[in-house]
C-alpha cells in the first residue's frame, strides 16, 4: 500500500471523506452537549484548520478539526475523530495503513518510506507508539478484551484483519471508528454517531 495508492483510491473519494466528516461532526455535538468535564461550563466552538497530509488535493480546501473552549474555565476539549489521529499531520486512514506495514516486519522501513513519502524517522516514531505507548493507555485496558489479539500479534494489524468487512476500505473505516477513543480529549458518548455497520460507503 503506497501513499499514492491510498491517495488515489479511498482518500480521493469525496463520499468517504464526507462520511468521516459527518462522524466527526456527530461526536463534536455529543461533546458540546456534555459540557465542560472540569467545571460543567458551556462549550463554545474553537475549531482550527488542519492541513491533512495524505488526503487528495481536491479535498483539502476547507478542513477543520472540531474543538471547543469552555466559557467559564477556558479549558479546551477536543472530540474524538475518524479523520485525524490526535495531532498527527497525516490523516487517520493513512496513519493506520502505513503503521500496519511498519509493524509487519516483512518490508523495510526505507522501502515503506520511499513508497509512501513519509520519512523513516516518522515511521519509527509511529511504530514505537503502537508498540510501547498504545498498550499502556487506559483506552486499551478497557477495550483489549473485545479485540484479544494472539500473543506476539500487533493489535493494529489484528484489528485490520479481523474487523468486519469484505474490503480493506470497509475494515479500515470500521477500525477508525473503533479507535476513536484514542483521538480526542472528550469521552465517547452514545450520541448521533452513524453506525459503522450500516453506512453503505463502507462496503462500496
Amino acid at each position: 500500500m503506497s501513499h499514492t495508492l491510498c491517495r488515489s483510491s479511498m482518500l480521493s473519494d469525496p463520499r468517504v471523506w464526507s462520511f468521516l466528516t459527518q462522524v466527526d461532526a456527530a461526536e463534536a455535538e455529543t461533546c458540546r452537549k456534555a459540557g465542560c468535564p472540569r467545571c460543567g461550563g458551556v462549550l463554545h466552538s474553537a475549531r482550527y484548520p488542519r492541513k491533512p497530509y495524505g488526503l487528495a488535493v481536491a479535498l483539502r480546501g476547507d478542513v477543520w478539526r472540531f474543538s471547543f473552549c469552555c466559557a467559564a474555565c477556558r479549558g479546551r476539549e477536543t472530540p474524538p475523530s475518524v479523520r485525524f489521529f490526535g495531532r498527527r499531520f497525516y490523516v487517520g486512514a493513512l496513519f493506520l495503513l502505513v503503521s500496519a506495514l511498519a509493524l509487519g516486519g516483512g518490508v523495510r522501513l526505507q522501502t515503506i518510506a520511499r513508497r509512501s513519502g513519509i520519512p523513516v524517522r516518522t515511521l519509527k516514531r509511529w511504530r514505537r507508539w503502537w508498540q510501547e505507548t498504545f498498550p499502556t493507555t487506559p483506552e486499551w485496558r478497557v477495550k483489549r478484551g473485545a479485540l484479544a489479539p494472539p500473543p506476539g500479534e500487533a493489535p493494529l494489524r489484528w484489528l485490520l484483519r479481523t474487523m468486519r468487512g469484505h474490503t480493506l476500505r470497509a475494515r479500515l473505516l470500521r477500525s477508525l471508528v473503533w479507535l476513536m477513543p484514542w483521538t480526542g480529549s472528550c469521552a465517547l458518548g452514545d450520541g448521533r454517531t452513524m453506525s459503522a455497520e450500516s453506512v453503505s460507503v463502507m462496503t462500496a
